[in-house]
């Protein structure tokens, strides 16, 4: 069910927000935190199960997972879009999963999950980790498609418009857009509702991409249902071309500024 936001609904933004979502903490005002090495974890057998599973002659990995609404989330095989295409140079190093409400994704081989969870309001997150564990790589996808406060925090400071609704909302300091910690060094903004960006961390390099399904500042003209997705992929700088597959397949998957309705939750 797709929700049109309200000022009422920002106590039931704020709980889902601060249950699914790390809050943002600004170290300097003004300064956007971007995620660095994921600590959360979900459990095994408790907060998801992996199905192991063969699609178009492809293996693939389903994910269950356990809802806020303590229902499970379970894809169903039959009922699964095509899988998405991939270059062979890139598809020697892929593994397939798939997820409610984020659909196919992409994951280095040998990579394995550390945390799945799907709020009560739809707010979705998969973290996937290097062998080795996050400072080796790692990968999340996100998708908010309800949580206004969550979705402002994943978008602030990096397209336009959020920061300022934040601060009008929840009366935060705005994180001025290009201003984060860490800094970036490379960032594009091909339209009002794409922020590409890139970022070092941990020794790692950091391909980015946050995604609204409509301008946010679609919020105040009511012709939209604001929803917000984002992928970080870290990985060593060797692997950029597989990096930016990553981020392309997602943009490919969640086509900003052309989802009027919202991305489901």
């Amino acid at each position: 069910m797709f929700f049109r936001f309200r000022i009422g609904f920002m106590v039931g933004a704020i709980v889902l927000c601060g249950w699914l979502f790390t809050p943002l903490l600004h170290a300097t005002e003004g300064v956007r935190d971007l995620p660095v090495a994921p600590e959360q974890r979900s459990e095994p057998g408790v907060d998801y199960v992996l199905q192991a599973s063969s699609f178009d002659d492809v293996p693939v990995t389903l994910i269950d997972v356990r809802s806020g609404t303590g229902d499970w989330v379970k894809p169903a095989l039959a009922h699964l879009p095509t899988l998405p295409p991939a270059p062979p140079a890139e598809s020697k190093e892929l593994q397939w999963f798939y997820g409610g409400l984020v659909g196919w994704m992409p994951v280095p081989t040998g990579w394995h999950l550390q945390r799945a969870a799907i709020g009560a309001d739809g707010g979705t997150v998969y973290t996937f980790v290097a062998p080795d564990g996050a400072s080796s790589g790692w990968l999340s996808y996100t998708v908010v498609p309800a949580c206004l406060g969550c979705l402002l925090e994943e978008a602030e400071g990096l397209l336009p418009g959020a920061s300022e609704h934040l601060t009008s909302l929840m009366d935060t300091p705005a994180a001025r857009r290009g201003q984060t910690n860490p800094a970036l060094s490379w960032q594009s903004l091909p339209d009002d509702c794409t922020a590409l960006f890139r970022y070092r961390a941990g020794g790692l390099l950091v391909h980015a991409a946050v995604l609204s399904s409509v301008p946010i500042a679609a919020m105040d003209s009511q012709k939209g249902d604001l929803s917000v997705a984002d992928i970080y992929a870290a990985l060593p700088a060797a692997k950029a071309p597989l990096a930016k597959f990553l981020v392309s397949s997602f943009r490919q998957a969640f086509n900003a500024c052309h989802a009027p309705g919202g991305w489901p939750g």
